[in-house]
């Protein structure tokens, strides 16, 4: 009987941009939107992939509006990560900016993957299901990022 052979999955051969936004408001919440794969829900910064020829500002405005249905304004980019899976099928580049919210109406985008969307207590950021997990982070280097300061962060693959 012959052998039947599996195909492996094709690496992917250019890493994929994920641009996360930072909104909070003054009374320290933070937004976030909930997904929703399978059997499985987390929480993630609003944002999404980076399209070819967009700035990862105007990524930010389009995403946020996609996914939350607010108008946002950019303020600075503060964070950058990676998530490298461990067998190299994934490379993922994370731009997070912070911005404000200049408009619109909070509410949950049509996209199949998005289950929530809500304003969360900052300081529970480490205590939730988010990724990549930059909650601890977000909590500890926020309030001191200053404009132009950019922290790698690694690889933050989970």
């Amino acid at each position: 009987m012959p052998r039947t052979r599996f195909k492996k999955k094709p690496l992917q051969t250019i890493p994929t941009t994920r641009v996360s936004v930072i909104v909070t408001t003054a009374d320290q919440k933070i937004l976030l939107v909930k997904h929703r794969k399978g059997n499985r829900q987390y929480w993630v910064l609003p944002g999404g992939r980076l399209e070819y020829g967009e700035t990862f500002f105007e990524c930010a405005v389009r995403e946020i509006q996609e996914e939350t249905g607010l108008d946002i304004e950019v303020d600075d980019l503060v964070f950058l990560s990676e998530a490298i899976a461990p067998d190299r099928s994934r490379h993922i580049v994370n731009v997070y900016l912070t911005a404000h919210v200049v408009g619109g109406e909070l509410r949950v985008g049509d996209e199949p993957v998005l289950a929530g969307v809500e304003y969360m207590p900052l300081d529970e950021l480490d205590k939730i299901t988010l990724f990549p997990p930059v909650g601890r982070t977000v909590i500890d280097s926020l309030p001191k990022a200053t404009r132009g300061s950019i922290k790698y962060l690694g690889n933050l693959w989970v």
